[in-house]
């Protein structure tokens, strides 16, 4: 009887050793890309919620996509299963449209960035894992569209090489699939391209009702993707 004991309790402590050393497997370097559904929030443009836009209503859409890195520091052990990283987006492309049915304008906004910032990792069983994330996401390169469906109405052109986003946000990772969840507020910094004249003007895009060279840009991020 108490050989058996014995013989359950080495067991148990060889699973749970086991167990361990699969999920800190599953805590090591990660590559991945990803791609998904980006839709612009109700604050875009300095607005605080959707009764701000009264009866002019935008239907929203948009789409992203990501590669990076997730490195984590294995040497700051704090835990079973968790782990502190770097999260690294080399290249985030990020696209988002509003369209004014009404006014028959549709408003298109790219970004091209990059993002960096801290990760939380915590694999709870083996294959399973919760990364958690705040980093800062510069914007390289902004476009921003206003085409309307009026032939007689001239578009109009925004170009900037100069913003500031932040993600925060929740991947959920089983063995390679990565499902993301981002909260992506932040602004660009627009200039109207004069298109007789071939050049950037000192007119910035801004945010209705206001002066400020800021346009306020959020977007939440839904994704699925690979991770190795």
């Amino acid at each position: 009887m108490v050989k058996m004991k014995k013989t359950i309790v080495i067991l148990l402590l060889f699973l749970a050793a086991f167990n361990l050393r699969a999920q800190d497997g599953n805590l090591e370097k990660q590559t991945y890309i990803r791609a998904g559904y980006s839709f612009p929030t109700w604050r875009y443009f300095g607005y605080s919620g959707k009764s701000d836009w009264e009866a002019n209503v935008p239907k929203r859409s948009g789409f992203l996509l990501e590669f990076g890195n997730i490195f984590m520091l294995n040497s700051l052990k704090i835990g079973p299963g968790m782990r502190l990283g770097i999260n690294i987006d080399y290249l985030s492309l990020n696209y988002n449209k509003l369209y004014f049915k009404d006014a028959g304008i549709r408003d298109h906004f790219a970004f091209v960035g990059s993002k960096i910032g801290p990760s939380f990792s915590f694999c709870p069983v083996q294959r399973l894992t919760f990364d958690t994330y705040f980093k800062i996401n510069p914007i390289w390169v902004a476009v921003n569209a206003e085409v309307s469906e009026d032939e007689g109405t001239e578009d109009l052109l925004w170009i900037g090489f100069m913003g500031l986003k932040y993600s925060l946000g929740l991947n959920v990772r089983y063995s390679i699939l990565m499902l993301g969840f981002e909260f992506n507020p932040g602004f660009a910094r627009l200039r109207e391209y004069d298109n007789d004249e071939n050049k950037l003007t000192k007119v910035f895009r801004g945010n209705p009702g206001s002066n400020k060279e800021r346009t306020t840009v959020p977007s939440m991020n839904f994704t699925l993707g690979l991770s190795f």
